[in-house]
């Protein structure tokens, strides 16, 4: 059952939350903080055939991944505002927003440290094997051993190259943070030209493909960027190159991937982000050699999901105002 929250006298803006347990780990956050703006109906979870009927006349719609397609918001004639919960906001129909004067705001930049953080805890566990380690020492390999230290392959992150696909707010902080580690840092960016800045060495996608020990992705999901880590794009890496994706599931194709793994194209990969979510029994990728998987997480941490619900209230506050911020033109 949805919980509601009384609306504050004088104020008759009615909200909809459709997937707050997306968002919440043991109800560790507080909703209440969107009843200054009106009646708060805050469901925990909504199947895509329950949509139309919860939203149908809601004012205000907040949301992280309910999918928001023209045929579910024409039915919503009351709707004003649409507030996510999330950077990315594929899983709005924006042609049909646009065109019946629905403002749509996003949370941009709220999750920057700690999806960087994700990446290098991706590339630690690739290059420290702690993990292989651990479940070593478990299994009583260190008892049964006469080495003082019965080490495995491990490597320096020091000096070696990364290359950062996409250089938004989270590609610059996994520069900064390369940087601190001692590692030469390349990336690719729309909106930057060949050259060095900051000490960061612009160049076009082929030469740091080529060039990199670890590549990591972090573009949007667009027309351009759909599937554009394929068969061409992996053979173009080093053989020992780590990949990592954690920005959208879309931007890989998986089959290629598991092609490139599988038959040694590429040395590894790491994804928080694939193309369906949640993993399907028959994923392929289940199939792969050295790859590891954390189920969309890195955006996670406790810290950044309150940061994450301070940012939408501001919206939201904002838009009451009528001073919109972060609108998705």
């Amino acid at each position: 059952m949805p919980i509601k929250i009384k609306m504050k006298a004088g104020i008759k803006v009615k909200i909809v939350i459709l997937d707050a347990e997306t968002l919440t780990l043991n109800d560790d956050i507080d909703f209440s903080v969107f009843q200054q703006f009106g009646e708060v109906t805050v469901y925990p979870f909504t199947k895509d055939e329950q949509i139309v009927e919860r939203i149908h006349d809601a004012d205000v719609v907040l949301c992280n991944k309910s999918l928001m397609t023209g045929e579910k918001l024409c039915r919503a004639q009351e709707l004003k505002y649409i507030g996510l919960f999330a950077t990315g906001y594929n899983n709005i129909d924006l042609e049909y927003t646009r065109s019946h004067g629905i403002t749509v705001c996003n949370a941009g930049s709220y999750s920057t440290e700690a999806v960087a953080q994700h990446v290098f805890a991706l590339i630690l566990h690739n290059y420290n094997t702690v993990g292989k380690y651990n479940k070593f020492v478990k299994e009583g390999g260190w008892i049964k051993t006469d080495k003082f230290s019965p080490f495995m392959e491990m490597r320096e992150i020091y000096q070696k190259t990364i290359g950062i696909i996409g250089y938004g707010s989270i590609g610059r902080k996994v520069g900064e943070v390369a940087k601190a580690f001692g590692m030469n840092v390349l990336a690719t960016s729309r909106h930057k030209q060949a050259g060095e800045s900051n000490g960061i060495l612009f160049m076009p996608p082929d030469k740091l493909l080529s060039a990199s020990d670890i590549v990591s992705v972090h573009c949007p999901l667009n027309e351009d960027s759909q599937k554009m880590c394929d068969r061409n794009f992996f053979r173009k890496m080093k053989k020992d190159a780590l990949f990592i994706n954690t920005s959208r599931g879309g931007v890989v194709n998986e089959k290629d991937l598991v092609w490139a793994l599988n038959h040694d194209i590429i040395g590894a990969a790491a994804l928080d982000v694939i193309e369906k979510e949640p993993m399907e029994r028959d994923s392929i990728l289940l199939n792969a050699k050295n790859l590891v998987i954390t189920p969309h997480a890195a955006w996670a941490p406790l810290e950044t999901r309150t940061r994450l619900i301070k940012i939408v209230a501001e919206n939201l506050k904002k838009w009451v105002a009528g001073t919109p911020i972060n609108v998705i033109e």
